[in-house]
């Protein structure tokens, strides 16, 4: 029964390995702009089917499960992307993304499965009879931590923990906690409804274009032609970013989405390659079981741009990225540094529900 135990451990573990060195496979062949644009259209498509879903239509998704299909491949995506260098020639195929969404979805159980057997051999510990369960559960949490909240607060959060250490950040980056908070909340408004804004700027083109074409050009002033000419020169470039957004994962270009300095966006990324122990070898190689990169550095450099790949680690991610690099760059603030977090963390409670509980002690 022991050895039985044991042999289901290191078969459940051999498959995640196996699985992910598949997909990594996959992702590293493909231009990354045409596959995040892929995936990210799949995925808008997809909400909108069930936007525009009947009550009884929408009970048949599991909303949250197709949620965490796509944040777990995205993750999966800035791993790879993080770990490897592009290759000198990559073809995007339609069928290898399908190929990919089934790797990434057998992974998941997989994982699940190894929480299982994992677990299953442990028979004491620190919580007793219930540390088999609990462990399970810490797991499997591990595995299925990511993507479920709302990201309509990155501006507010970035503000208030940033602005202990404004007067570094201006130091060192030449822009105010205010300002990176602001590039924080333009991130995630690009990544949530970033498509949806380039489906509109082709909307408007396409209108004005037919209000341009209905008009009699005998009855057009000249001047009115040449205002025209010269302002199609600027819809062509628009129109291209749209396209980008849409089709080929502009929406998470934060350089062109948001203001913030290179510096700092290079901190927060890795180049490609960059990453060296997510695929290493050893055991857990490239399974969810390691730490994956998008944890520590959330974005991506691709070209001369700056991607964020996957949208949820943005804030966790790059808070923890921004302080680490805040401290790689003045090692003399370690100590200021630290007074300063404590003071913040320690006060937040009662500052931030000060005015939802005026008449509060304060302990």
């Amino acid at each position: 029964m022991k050895d039985q135990k044991a042999k289901d451990i290191a078969s459940s573990l051999r498959d995640m390995e196996i699985t992910a060195a598949q997909l990594r496979e996959l992702i590293v062949a493909m231009s990354p702009h045409d596959l995040l644009g892929y995936i990210y259209t799949q995925h808008s498509t997809k909400l909108m089917t069930y936007q525009s879903a009947t009550t009884k239509e929408k009970e048949a998704i599991n909303l949250k499960e197709l949620i965490d299909e796509y944040q777990f491949l995205l993750e999966y995506i800035h791993a790879v992307l993080a770990s490897d260098a592009a290759p000198d020639e990559m073809i995007f195929d339609k069928n290898q993304c399908t190929k990919l969404f089934e790797l990434s979805s057998e992974l998941r159980k997989q994982a699940i499965v190894f929480a299982f057997h994992s677990s299953n051999n442990t028979k004491s510990g620190v919580f007793g009879p219930d540390t088999a369960q609990i462990e399970f559960l810490a797991k499997v949490a591990w595995i299925t931590l990511r993507g479920n909240r709302y990201q309509v607060l990155e501006e507010e959060f970035y503000r208030y923990v940033l602005m202990p250490h404004d007067d570094i950040l201006k130091e060192l980056y030449d822009v105010s906690a205010p300002e990176i908070a602001v590039g924080f909340q333009e991130m995630a408004n690009a990544m949530q409804w970033g498509q949806f804004s380039a489906l509109k700027v082709f909307r408007d083109q396409f209108d004005a274009i037919q209000n341009f074409e209905a008009k009699p050009q005998s009855e057009m002033q000249e001047a009115e032609k040449e205002a025209w000419a010269s302002e199609y020169a600027d819809r062509i470039e628009i129109a291209q970013q749209a396209w980008d957004d849409m089709f080929l994962g502009g929406n998470a270009n934060v350089s062109r989405h948001t203001k913030l300095p290179k510096k700092l966006l290079a901190d927060l990324a890795y180049k490609r390659g960059e990453e060296t122990e997510f695929f290493a070898t050893g055991d857990y190689a490239g399974t969810p079981y390691r730490t994956l990169p998008a944890r520590r550095k959330p974005l991506i450099k691709i070209g001369s741009d700056f991607y964020a790949v996957d949208p949820s680690f943005a804030r966790d991610g790059g808070y923890r990225a921004l302080l680490h690099n805040i401290l790689k760059r003045k090692p003399d603030y370690k100590k200021i540094f630290e007074d300063r977090q404590k003071t913040m963390s320690e006060s937040a409670f009662a500052d931030i529900l000060m005015n939802q509980l005026p008449e509060a002690s304060v302990y």
